[in-house]
């Protein structure tokens, strides 16, 4: 699994590939007074399969943090291609 963070002000978010749910994933927390254990507001690709492309989870962040590097697209495939996706387990249930 790949994870990159990235803050803002008081938006923080984590970017990354996850290859055993064969998704990349995108998380996003706002507000003051972020704590550890909080839950996202936004969370994407929580679930096998879901996000097969890093495009729509780089424009999304690109809204909460306008800043983010160029090359996190190039980042994200390296990172994918470095960790190809697992097969899907059986008897894992779907939303």
């Amino acid at each position: 699994m790949s994870r990159h963070d990235f803050h803002s002000g008081d938006t923080r978010l984590s970017i990354g590939w996850d290859a055993p749910l064969a998704s990349f994933f995108l998380q996003i927390w706002t507000g003051d007074g972020q704590d550890e254990d909080e839950q996202p507001s936004i969370w994407l690709g929580a679930f096998y399969g879901e996000v097969r492309a890093p495009d729509p989870l780089i424009v999304i962040a690109h809204r909460h943090i306008p800043d983010l590097p160029a090359t996190l697209h190039r980042q994200l495939t390296i990172d994918q291609l470095g960790a190809p996706a697992r097969p899907r387990r059986p008897g894992l249930i779907d939303p």
